[in-house]
């Protein structure tokens, strides 16, 4: 008789409140920190979180948190600790956002990946949705206000692309804006999010660097897309994209809607 082994499971770090920053994060065997500063592993965006606030640290059997010395304190269940082990049943409160620990199977993992995937991915493309987009940037937003740093949105739409399908097909449609994403994708930085925003259009977020930086990347983008070969039924299609970019600081830097409704503007002016 077969004796089956016992399934290994793994720590996932689950935000519960709020509701709008739900995420589930697998946890690796070794030690990570919780924190609003840049130098955190994992950020949140709350001023009651220190920026390095507490830490977490897997041994392969469980996980330990420890307060790293936070303004404000760590609390599990309610309660004020230094350090301590976490189970399932435990919430962990640092600022006013609550967490928890989850152990999977490589079954579970593989579900909630899915369920995850199909929540915030696209299913065309693979890139980022809209609403995970706008959850995802409000971060970055914060951080250049507080900071005085720059951000840089782009709108990127694929010219021409409704007579593409009129002529071609949707079918044709389809892979040509799967491979556009694909070629953006593999042009952005790890720090950039990408995302489809609807129909023939993709939104861009860039940090860190100059608006002349941001002005070369995106012209970059333009050149990998206008130089790629893009092929249907053994003909080649042309394809080119236009970009509106907005780039801000600091103070100036207003909520993503309103970026987002200035670089498609932009589109409109785009040779």
């Amino acid at each position: 008789m077969e004796i089956l082994k016992p399934m290994a499971v793994h720590p996932h770090l689950i935000v519960l409140y709020p509701q709008s920053e739900f995420a589930e994060l697998p946890l690796e065997l070794g030690t990570v920190v919780l924190g609003r500063g840049q130098d955190a592993d994992i950020r949140f965006e709350d001023e009651l979180v220190s920026r390095r606030h507490c830490a977490l640290t897997f041994d392969g059997q469980s996980v330990t948190v420890e307060d790293l010395g936070s303004t404000n304190g760590t609390f599990v269940d309610g309660n004020y600790i230094n350090k301590q082990i976490l189970d399932s049943d435990n919430r962990l409160q640092i600022g006013k956002i609550v967490l928890k620990i989850a152990y999977k199977d490589s079954n579970e993992e593989a579900f909630s990946r899915e369920l995850y995937e199909a929540a915030t991915l696209d299913e065309l493309t693979g890139l980022l949705n809209h609403q995970t987009f706008m959850d995802r940037s409000a971060g970055e937003l914060v951080s250049a206000r507080r900071g005085g740093a720059f951000v840089h949105v782009a709108m990127i739409r694929v010219d021409g692309f409704k007579q593409l399908t009129e002529t071609n097909g949707e079918m044709c449609g389809d892979l040509i804006l799967k491979e556009v994403a694909r070629l953006l994708n593999d042009e952005k930085r790890d720090s950039d999010l990408l995302a489809r925003n609807k129909g023939e259009k993709f939104m861009l977020l860039m940090n860190g660097i100059s608006p002349e930086d941001a002005k070369k990347r995106a012209e970059k983008m333009r050149l990998v897309i206008e130089r790629h070969i893009f092929s249907w039924m053994d003909s080649r299609i042309p394809v080119t994209i236009s970009i509106g970019l907005v780039s801000r600081q600091g103070a100036e830097v207003t909520q993503m809607n309103e970026l987002i409704a200035e670089s498609d503007g932009l589109l409109n002016t785009a040779p």
